[in-house]
C-alpha cells in the first residue's frame, strides 16, 4: 500500500506531540544517570584500596599513575593515584580489575574543562575522610590544689628603695 510509512510515521509523530513531556530546566534539574554510566571522574576509596596497582596495570592508555608507600609493619597505602581524563577512554576496565571494590565512577556528565591542565587531578588528594567523633577524656575527680601564693617583697623595695 502506497503511504503506508507515511502513516506510521505521523501516528508516532502524534503520540509524542500529545503525550508526556521530557523536557527538564537543564541547570536546576539534572538527569538521572543509571547505575552502568561510566563517566566523570574516577572515585578511590582509600579505606578499600589494597594498593595492589591492577588498575594501572589494566589501563590500555596508561591514564592511571599511582605512587605506593610501604608503613613500618610492610603494609602498602596510596600516596598518589593521579588520573588522566584526557587520556582516559572510560573503557571501565580499571572498574573491573580491582579486587577490593574501592574504584567506581561517578555520575556527573559534565565534563567540559577550559584548560588541559583541568583534566588531571589526584583521587587520593580529594578524597575526604569523614570525620571520627572523638570520645571526650574524663575530667579528673578532684580539683587541682591552688598555688601558693608568692613570697612578701622586701620592705626596702616596698618603700621604693634604690632611687637614683
Amino acid at each position: 500500500m502506497f503511504g503506508k510509512g507515511l502513516i506510521t510515521g505521523m501516528s508516532v509523530t502524534l503520540k509524542h506531540f500529545f503525550g508526556e513531556k521530557q523536557t527538564l530546566c537543564y541547570p536546576e534539574e539534572k538527569l538521572p544517570m543509571s547505575e552502568r554510566f561510566r563517566g566523570g571522574h574516577l572515585q578511590l576509596n582509600v579505606k578499600k584500596c589494597i594498593a595492589c596497582q591492577l588498575c594501572a596495570l589494566s589501563c590500555p592508555n596508561k591514564a592511571l599513575t599511582l605512587k605506593v608507600t610501604t608503613d613500618e609493619n610492610k603494609k602498602k597505602h596510596m600516596a598518589e593515584y593521579v588520573h588522566n581524563l584526557g587520556r582516559c577512554m572510560m573503557c571501565d576496565l580499571c572498574v573491573e580489575r580491582c579486587p577490593a571494590k574501592a574504584l567506581s565512577w561517578d555520575k556527573n556528565y559534565e565534563r567540559a574543562y577550559f584548560f588541559k591542565d583541568y583534566m588531571t587531578y589526584d583521587a587520593v588528594e580529594e578524597y575526604v575522610p569523614e570525620p571520627v567523633e572523638e570520645t571526650p577524656k574524663p575530667e579528673p575527680a578532684e580539683p587541682a590544689a591552688p598555688k601558693p601564693a608568692p613570697a612578701a617583697a622586701p620592705a626596702a623595695e616596698a618603700k621604693g628603695g634604690d632611687q637614683a
